[in-house]
């Protein structure tokens, strides 16, 4: 993920680092934070960015645009 981040200005991408519950289910999970100034199209970064990253079959990945916690 982190080489396949676009050039963006105004915006900060966090981490990874593990989540809070690291381990559930026998799963490991991290976390990212994307940071951005409100003026920046932050879905169309994340659309862009995504698109760029071959996500493996075992892995899953969700994106939370508005997250309440971070568990």
């Amino acid at each position: 993920l982190a080489e396949s981040i676009p050039n963006a200005e105004r915006l900060e991408v966090y981490g990874p680092a593990d989540a809070p519950l690291a381990l559930v289910r026998g799963r490991r999970r991290k976390r990212l934070l994307v940071r951005a100034d409100r003026d920046v199209d932050l879905q169309g970064f994340l659309r862009v960015w995504l698109s760029r990253v071959k996500v493996p079959a075992s892995v899953r990945l969700n994106v939370d645009v508005d997250p309440y916690s971070f568990l």
